[in-house]
């Protein structure tokens, strides 16, 4: 039985032997006429004599050994240096990408599932309800009846020889508990509207910009650029002056009080653009300036115009001024605008970014572990460049197909596989894809046979 083994041994040597001369030839090396002559002389060897301790099979295990140590030596030249030297570039290059990608899609992910859950409860209905509420409670707690009525005094006492104890009667604390529970669900509520429409603006400005340092570096070319554009227009403008001409400068009178009187842009928060001083029904002094006295007539038309449903907006108003919340009812912004937004912002992450990282960087990865076997010559760089850019690809086409067809499949939930997890190993080993393309394939031929079968 050891026959076989030897002579398949001796076949081991004569295929390594064939591989060595193979890439020595690809890397332009010289022909190892020493290893040439060795194997000739094993292949001729009839398959009785192929044994490993044979004279001939000896000589070309050596020829062998010493071929290997030459092209390993080769493999450390400039060149190959240099080609090792581009991929570690590439791969910290490529992690880098996808991990700030990644931690962007994360957040927005996250980001969106909170404005979903938000948008169930509903809150811009439930704004205006606690609003009205508080608004009500207030109206019956602390109108002149009630307090009139708290300041009324009541005898206490257990039975008629008991002493009575003049003492006032107390505000019903169960109303008023229920009225702070209400204030402090509304000012929770706006607190939660005005964090999400922030964080909301802060991910779109990220999503925009999402590696560190990127903004930063388009606001200082943004600002070198427009202070380049202010000093040109100063020596225009001095030109102009020189030459007597009047300068672009000068503005005919009461252009300047124009632009001052210009009204701030409108906007939805309540703090910034609806607190402010209301004029008074008589005239007042207030810090030396006296106030302008506004006529019956123009209450009434300020009350009639202000009443929406009933509801007096500028008493709805003054509330939101006096617990500092930053919405009224009609302001409350759309939280399902803001998950659209989201979305719009997180999609091209999903649908084609992000999986073709994934899958370059699985690509190089295979690269690097190729590089590491010093028996198998360094691959140059345009098979390095089509690689990466045929994983790009698939991991691409992988994402069109991930929803409707492997979004659900149970064989994937099972070992854990998701979109971007996939990708990768699709560009570690490309053979993957191409099975599943042939698969799909067959599924589709299978379908298309059966059209018109009775």
């Amino acid at each position: 039985m050891a026959q076989p083994t030897e002579t398949a041994s001796v076949e081991d040597l004569l295929l390594e032997a064939d591989q060595i001369i193979a890439e020595a030839s690809r890397k332009g090396k010289p022909r190892n006429e020493y290893l040439v002559s060795a194997r000739a002389k094993v292949a001729m060897l009839p398959l009785e004599q192929r044994k490993m301790d044979q004279t001939d099979v000896v000589a070309l295990k050596a020829e062998i050994e010493s071929a290997r140590l030459l092209l390993k030596s080769s493999n450390n030249d400039r060149v190959s240096r240099g080609m090792v030297y581009t991929c570690i570039f590439l791969s910290m290059l490529l992690m880098f990408l996808v991990g700030s990608l990644s931690l962007v899609y994360n957040r927005g992910v996250a980001l969106l599932t909170e404005i979903q859950t938000l948008a169930a409860q509903q809150p811009d209905r439930r704004f205006g309800q606690l609003e009205r509420q508080l608004l009500i409670a207030q109206d019956e707690l602390f109108s002149p009846d009630q307090v009139q009525l708290a300041n009324l005094p009541v005898e206490l006492g257990g039975k008629p020889e008991d002493a009575k104890v003049q003492t006032k009667r107390p505000i019903d604390e169960l109303a008023r508990e229920s009225s702070y529970l209400t204030l402090h669900e509304l000012r929770d509520l706006n607190f939660k509207l005005k964090s999400l429409e922030t964080r909301v603006g802060d991910f779109e400005n990220l999503s925009d910009s999402p590696f560190p340092g990127v903004l930063k570096l388009e606001t200082f070319v943004t600002t070198a650029m427009a202070s380049g554009r202010d000093i040109v227009g100063a020596f225009k403008t001095a030109d102009v002056t020189m030459s007597g001409s009047p300068t672009p400068e000068t503005k005919p009178d009461g252009a300047g009080d124009a632009d001052a009187a210009k009204p701030p842009p409108a906007g939805s928060d309540t703090m910034n653009f609806f607190c402010q001083a209301q004029p008074a029904a008589k005239p007042e002094v207030i810090d030396g300036a006296t106030t302008q006295a506004i006529s019956a007539a123009e209450l009434a038309a300020h009350a009639s115009s202000s009443q929406v449903l009933g509801m007096d907006m500028r008493r709805i108003v003054g509330q939101a001024c006096k617990y500092s919340l930053n919405y009224v009812s009609m302001t409350v912004p759309s939280v399902d605008s803001w998950a659209l937004r989201i979305k719009d912002a997180i999609d091209p992450y999903a649908v084609w970014i992000l999986p073709c990282l994934y899958a370059a960087l699985g690509s190089m990865i295979y690269y690097m572990r190729l590089i590491l076997d010093t028996t198998q010559p360094n691959p140059p760089v345009y098979r390095i460049a089509h690689r990466m850019a045929l994983a790009a690809l698939a991991g691409m086409i992988l994402a069109w197909f991930w929803g409707p067809t492997f979004g659900n499949n149970s064989e994937f939930k099972s070992v854990g596989f998701g979109l971007f997890t996939f990708a990768f190993v699709v560009g570690f080993s490309i053979d993957v894809f191409f099975a599943l393309l042939d698969r799909l394939v067959f599924v589709s031929t299978n379908a298309i046979s059966k059209f018109g079968a009775s």
